[in-house]
């Protein structure tokens, strides 16, 4: 096992992928940090879009709004989450987080334990109820 070191993010040296559902500012996941505990995001998301229904079979996360209003869905209950507001999700339960404002949305997201994001994601959008809901 390789030691892990600290790491210091800038603007130039933070990793930023543009994704359908925010562009995406990586602070930890295993290929940047070595971690096998801990992934953390900064995700801007423009008005009119989100990240639709999933769930994380093996990871809890927690959403923490930076600034913007956030439409936080837990299973079938929604909620407008405001800068210094954060939603804890266990893992195995679907949610989503949508931007219905006029305004920009960015949040952190902080998962664990780390896994491949994408592979540990499973979308449940298309399936009821979830689908007649948003």
């Amino acid at each position: 096992m390789s030691k892990k070191e600290g790491h210091f993010f800038t603007e130039k040296s933070t990793k930023v992928e543009e994704l359908e559902r925010g562009v995406h500012h990586w602070f930890s996941r295993p290929d940047i940090t070595d971690s096998d505990n801990l992934i953390v995001v900064r995700v801007d998301v423009e008005p009119g879009g989100g990240h639709p229904f999933h769930i994380h079979p093996d990871m809890d996360e927690v959403i923490y709004v930076l600034s913007g209003q956030a439409e936080q869905w837990l299973e079938k209950e929604a909620r407008t989450l405001k800068a210094g507001e954060a939603v804890y999700i266990p893992k195995k339960m679907a949610h989503a987080t949508f931007n219905e404002s006029n305004d920009p949305l960015s949040f952190l997201a902080i998962l664990s334990p780390a896994a491949d994001l994408e592979g540990s994601m499973v979308y449940v959008n298309e399936e009821e109820p979830w689908k007649s809901l948003k």
